[in-house]
């Protein structure tokens, strides 16, 4: 196998060019009900359900370090709940190697963030690899 390194790419028609710092270096689309599992991934060596609406996401390669990027998105359909202005937010302090997160919603009534299991979750971390 070859290893190809460069710090940009692009069409070999030309058009725009994207740095490799740009991409994600891992990401994840799983099932937050039940049993959770991975429908499909890059870079995860597993996850880990901490209970209601908590997981954490633990990477094969980790970053350089802590100081990247994280981007979630869910649908907590079939949760038996309503799940409006449903979010992905940090758990605690991120480290190189994983990301703890929480699948919430907003409360009612003003209520401060409700966690919930999303029947789907996905996660996009960017940065760079250690």
């Amino acid at each position: 196998m070859s290893t190809i390194r460069v710090d940009n790419f692009g069409p070999a028609g030309g058009g725009t060019t994207y740095s490799a710092r740009g991409i994600a270096k891992a990401w994840v689309n799983f099932n937050g009900t039940g049993t959770i599992a991975a429908r499909d991934s890059e870079n995860l060596s597993s996850l880990t359900d901490n209970g209601t609406g908590d997981y954490t996401i633990n990477l094969s390669n980790g970053m350089d370090d802590a100081n990247y990027s994280f981007a979630g998105s869910g649908n907590a359909s079939g949760s038996g709940v309503n799940a409006r202005g449903a979010v992905i937010t940090q758990h605690t302090t991120m480290t190189a190697t994983s990301l703890r997160i929480y699948t919430n919603r907003n409360g009612d009534n003003g209520a401060g963030p409700v966690n919930l299991d999303y029947s789907i979750a996905c996660v996009n971390i960017l940065g760079d690899l250690a």
